[in-house]
């Protein structure tokens, strides 16, 4: 960074304290500049309303004599509608009321049949059907004023009418009174103001064509201004003001313009924007006049009182760098020059015992700082080590965990906390707590109070069950407290707890207890029963009912062992212990062995096969008994979800790692809502029907296990009613390799 001396510090300081009140006293110049302009502006907008409101009682007026006679015409009857009678009204409206240069009744073909003198005779009969005014006013049936034209009616010269329809006894249109207006008269009206220097009125008619202009030969040839854009304003506008640059002038113009209403004409005041501005520029020319001579001014002035402290000033900078250098002499008259400052004197001596000091402290300071280093250094790094210690423990933790601090920010959270309700981490680390609670709220629409009990109260806990964004539901909870330390609050913490495993697992010992329960019952009671009836020594018992008694327990303990065996299996699929003798098999005779192992129940129910397996299906890599018992386990269930004639179709496909295998049945069929579930343990669509028919919930379950301990995969397809497919994908025999 670059220094400068303190004569260039003072010169400038100098400059800049002169600098303000020129500054200052310009600014309000500049403001007054301002308001006398923006006053000139309202000034000129007040006169173009004005010069509007002049206008247009001018219109009205002339227009409101024309109707009145157009009216007196049509009141009268036929005998008084002869030329001279005709020519007598209309005289008498042109002496009673300037501003006419011509007065006439136009039949209703077009045709003029009186006039307002007979001087103007030569002018009767003259055909006028294709002027505008003739068009407006048979087309409108009312009142209208023409734009400006020129003709033989109007002395050839630029010239505005009004036309009034006239009526006949049968209330139709008779012709219309045409009154032709002088435009001197409404010219002197409009040039009797005071617009100021440079500054111009205008008029315009309905069709965009100068009534008024100060340039008169706009007027003369009818000139169209209606593509001006002053004049697409004020038709979209009505009244306003705008800077333009018009066709007629080279120079930009501030314009304050107004419609007339009724007549559509605009009147418009112009004036040039270099008139508006030259006061306001004027005035900035003589502030920087005057800021640049007082600025010359200044920096001499300065420069001169600076150089006088300068001599002083360097030759204390002298001594103290000697002190700084270690020189610690005593303070001599040499030091600062005769004629310094006592302030600069006091300075110097102050320095030189400063100086001392500062030796003395030197060594103490550099060793206590050492120690300091050492100690910072150390704690340092113990903070370090604690706070990499604590994020570990909090991000190893399976629990979500998020800290609010006093304004109810996020300070803190893991990861648990973003995957659980999938909040991306960036995003939460920047939440409010409401925002936050928000989030969740979505989750747990139906657990509003409980969440704002959450937030309230210092120290709470709560259970929720929170549905996840895949659908999946699970079982939380929450527990609330103030983070505190030495009576000292620094805000909130929220530890959420996914209890789902244990929610789960407390949900499968009651289904086990369940199943247990009336599983067991069944067979034992019936076993209990056929003991104690062979037990009976008061009784006599042909050997076929014992024969008949004795299968039947030995049936019921059959079924306990198939039960004891189902649980064995799961077991051994949720410990990861399933092990499995693969080998190569024949698709077919696998199925074959299935087929013959189906218990009595299915033959009973005459259950029919269709195999459709085709005769070039490569081997399979699978354990023989394994297999068989998921392809018994499907036909069984087939058989017993069944409310007819069981028939069981069977075919397969081959792709490149997988040989498919179909077991399709026509069955009851599966509800969407319990496809996926069908392969969790003691699942049961339906409970009713699965006590009927048997079945402990884990048949699928056990199938999965088994197809995922051969590295393939088991699926459903089914719709209710039209019965279900299960697809099994069994790795292929890959050759001699697979057998070592």
């Amino acid at each position: 960074m670059k220094h400068y001396s303190m004569r260039s510090h003072l010169t400038l300081t100098f400059a800049i304290m002169a600098m303000i009140p020129i500054l200052i006293l310009g600014s309000f110049q500049v403001s007054q500049i301002t308001y006398i302009t923006q006053e000139s502006n309202r000034n000129q907008q007040m006169t173009t309303y004005r010069l509007g409101d002049a206008v247009q009682d001018y219109m009205y007026y002339h227009r409101n004599a024309v109707e009145t006679l157009a009216a007196t015409i049509t009141a009268s009857d036929a005998a008084f509608r002869t030329r001279e009678s005709l020519t007598l009204k209309l005289q008498s409206l042109r002496e009673n009321l300037e501003g006419f240069t011509g007065i006439y009744v136009v039949d209703p073909n077009g045709s003029i049949k009186a006039a307002h003198t007979t001087a103007n005779n030569t002018l009767i009969g003259v055909n006028v059907q294709d002027r505008d005014y003739t068009k407006r006013v048979q087309a409108m049936q009312k009142t209208i004023v023409s734009s400006l034209f020129q003709g033989p009616e109007g002395a050839n010269r630029p010239s505005v009418a009004i036309a009034v329809p006239i009526y006949n006894g049968n209330k139709q249109t008779d012709g219309f009174v045409l009154a032709v207006l002088d435009l001197a008269p409404l010219k002197a009206l409009v040039t009797k103001y005071d617009y100021g220097k440079e500054a111009y009125p205008v008029v315009l008619d309905h069709a965009g064509k100068p009534i008024y202009h100060p340039n008169a030969k706009l007027t003369d040839t009818l000139a169209d201004l209606s593509k001006e854009p002053v004049v697409v304003d004020a038709f979209l506008h009505k009244q306003g003001e705008g800077k333009y640059t018009l066709s007629t002038s080279a120079q930009k113009e501030l314009i304050t313009y107004k419609v007339i209403p009724e007549i559509d004409w605009i009147v418009w005041v112009s004036k040039s924007n270099a008139a508006v501005n030259a006061a306001f520029t004027e005035s900035l020319s003589i502030t920087m006049l005057l800021l640049v001579i007082t600025l010359i001014l200044t920096v001499l002035l300065g420069s001169y009182l600076a150089r006088r402290l300068n001599g002083t000033i360097h030759a204390l900078v002298g001594y103290t760098q000697r002190l700084a250098g270690g020189s610690f002499v005593a303070l001599d008259s040499k030091v600062v020059p005769r004629g310094a400052p006592l302030e600069l004197q006091l300075l110097a001596e102050h320095f030189f015992r400063m100086a001392e000091q500062i030796k003395e402290n030197q060594g103490a300071l550099l060793q206590l700082n050492s120690e300091l280093e050492e100690r910072v250094e150390e704690r340092t790094q113990r903070l370090q080590d604690e706070h990499a210690t604590l994020n570990a423990v909090l991000e190893s933790m399976s629990d979500a965990i998020v800290l609010i601090d006093m304004n109810q920010s996020v300070v803190y959270a893991n990861h648990r906390m973003a995957e659980i309700f999938g909040i991306p981490m960036p995003e939460l680390t920047m939440m409010h707590e409401n925002t936050l609670f928000e989030r969740i709220a979505v989750l747990l629409p139906e657990r509003q109070e409980e969440l704002h009990k959450l937030t309230a109260e210092p120290s709470v806990q709560e259970a929720f069950t929170v549905q996840t964004e895949h659908g999946k539901e699970r079982f939380m909870i929450v527990s609330a407290f103030q983070v505190a330390r030495d009576g000292r609050v620094f805000g909130r913490g929220y530890v959420w707890r996914d209890m789902t495993k244990e929610h789960e697992i407390d949900a499968l010992k009651n289904d086990l207890i369940s199943l247990a329960s009336h599983e067991f019952k069944t067979p034992i009671t019936s076993i209990r029963g056929g003991v104690e009836t062979l037990l009976r020594v008061d009784a006599q018992w042909d050997e076929s009912f014992k024969q008949e008694l004795l299968e039947g327990i030995h049936e019921d303990i059959g079924r306990i062992q198939d039960l004891i065996d189902d649980w064995l299996d799961i077991s051994k699929i949720e410990s990861g212990a399933m092990r499995i003798n693969p080998q190569a098999l024949r698709v077919e005779v696998m199925v074959g062995s299935a087929m013959r192992r189906l218990p009595q129940q299915a033959s009973e129910a005459h259950t029919q096969f269709d195999v459709r397996l085709a005769g070039n299906l490569p081997l399979v890599y699978a354990d023989k008994l394994r297999l068989e018992q998921v392809l018994v386990n499907l036909f069984t269930n087939a058989v017993r979800y069944n409310e007819q004639h069981p028939i069981i179709q069977i075919s397969a496909w081959a792709d490149e790692r997988f040989v498919h295998l179909e077991v399709q049945d026509n069955g009851i069929g599966i509800a969407a809502e319990h496809v996926d579930k069908l392969f969790d343990r003691f699942y049961r669509v339906d409970v009713s029907s699965s006590r009927q028919t048997g079945g402990t919930g884990l048949g699928l379950a056990i199938c999965q296990g088994i197809m995922e301990a051969h590295g393939g995969e088991i699926h459903v397809r089914s719709k209710p009613g039209e019965g279900s497919t299960f697809i099994l994908a069994i790795p292929r025999f890959r050759g001699e390799e697979e057998l070592i």
